[in-house]
């Protein structure tokens, strides 16, 4: 009897990002070309311009010829990176896996394979696993000393606001099991740079299981967070997600 493989649907969410996701998405199309993965690649355009939809039109068939299941997305309104890659992952209800990763290259494709595979080969088909950057040992990251204090502010916030104790909720590669995404999708509100936290956080109140998998990574230039005003924003952010988990919980 054949043995079916999990479906798995990757989202790469981009606004105004074209020559980034060039860049890697080359990368990406020939690592998925041999990974015998059953996998759809979704760009997902968070509203950018029309120059960059044209690019990113270009750039979906230019990826197409290299690994054939790829779909490109056009939001026209923003809804910022939580909100495009939520509207994609609605348009595909049974997948076994759900999952995206950032435009930009940090996490390379090897890894981002390295990590489905470790989905779809998990005894347990409900675990959902998220990336974890590493400040020391083999896999360490060299980051300057604002970002990592950044980091690890940030993680500190995260600890007492919302309770969550992982080590890095924000690096830019998931891959939640499909029936835990559609158990908790209805209590996801956050679309900006915090809905990690609140989908990491909502899986964890209704006890679905997720593990952290030390990654390689590597900072890449170009990034749209604006580390003060941007962890204000996420602050506020992480104080919305608090009350409703509070009111849920009642």
């Amino acid at each position: 009897m054949p043995v079916t493989l999990p479906k798995f649907l990757l989202v790469t969410p981009v606004w105004n990002d074209s020559v980034r996701l060039e860049h890697f998405g080359v990368k990406l199309a020939k690592a998925l070309a041999v990974s015998g993965l059953n996998l759809t690649w979704v760009i997902a355009d968070d509203g950018s311009d029309t120059e960059e939809v044209e690019q990113l039109q270009r750039l979906k068939e230019k990826f197409s010829q290299i690994y054939s299941d790829v779909v490109l997305h056009l939001h026209p309104e923003r809804s910022f990176k939580g909100g495009a890659i939520y509207q994609s992952w609605q348009q595909f209800p049974d997948v076994d896996f759900y999952a995206f990763v950032d435009a930009d290259g940090a996490i390379s494709a090897d890894e981002l394979i390295r990590m489905l595979n470790c989905a779809g080969n998990s005894e347990n088909p409900d675990m959902s696993f998220i990336a974890v950057r590493q400040f020391s040992g083999p896999l360490a990251v060299n980051r300057s000393l604002l970002r990592k204090a950044t980091f690890h502010l940030f993680r500190i916030l995260v600890r007492g606001i919302v309770g969550l104790k992982w080590m890095d909720t924000q690096c830019g590669a998931k891959v939640i099991s499909g029936r835990s995404y559609r158990a908790v999708r209805e209590h996801l509100v956050e679309g900006g740079f915090v809905f990690d936290v609140e989908l990491l956080a909502t899986l964890q109140q209704y006890t679905w299981p997720i593990t952290e998998l030390p990654i390689m990574w590597q900072e890449i230039s170009g990034s749209k967070l604006y580390l003060w005003r941007d962890l204000l924003t996420m602050t506020g952010g992480l104080m919305r997600i608090r009350r409703r988990l509070n009111a849920s919980a009642l």
